[in-house]
């Protein structure tokens, strides 16, 4: 599955990018010293003392226009990080993560899956309601269970 973060600026460091996420009251640590652009690809995280990382990589705004050409982006944006993840966890990581990333920069976050573009508090919604489901669905179809 895969989401996105818009923003005008980018994340400076994974010290600004845990404090946000700290501040909306999440319980996912991310355990890396970089974050994109320096690196992309797996960025390892813990949420409830489990395994939660996701991809995680920017991207040209231009790239997902094009891909969803459907979508007012109520761009342009400076910078889009891409997320992709495929485990219940992951799934909650990557919402927490994308829902702090709006807050820092006045950006939106974008699910692709529902078509729908969210201001950083809805993003925030939108994380709670990852959580949520994820624990409703682990106790469905298990823990080790990818999406």
């Amino acid at each position: 599955m895969e989401a996105s973060a818009l923003c005008h600026r980018l994340i400076s460091s994974i010290l600004e990018w845990q404090a946000s996420i700290d501040a909306i009251g999440f319980d996912l640590t991310l355990k890396s010293d970089q974050i994109p652009p320096a690196v992309s690809g797996h960025l390892p995280a813990t949420w409830q003392g489990r395994e939660a990382g996701f991809e995680c990589s920017v991207i040209p705004f231009s790239d997902l226009a094009e891909t969803y050409p459907e979508t007012d982006f109520r761009g342009p944006w400076a910078y889009a990080y891409a997320f992709y993840f495929a485990t219940f966890p992951a799934c909650a990581g990557t919402w927490i993560a994308i829902a702090a990333a709006p807050r820092l920069s006045t950006g939106v976050a974008f699910d692709p899956q529902e078509g729908k573009l969210l201001t950083a508090e809805a993003a925030i919604r939108y994380a709670h309601e990852a959580v949520a489901s994820t624990a409703r669905l682990e106790a469905q179809f298990g823990r080790n269970t990818s999406l």
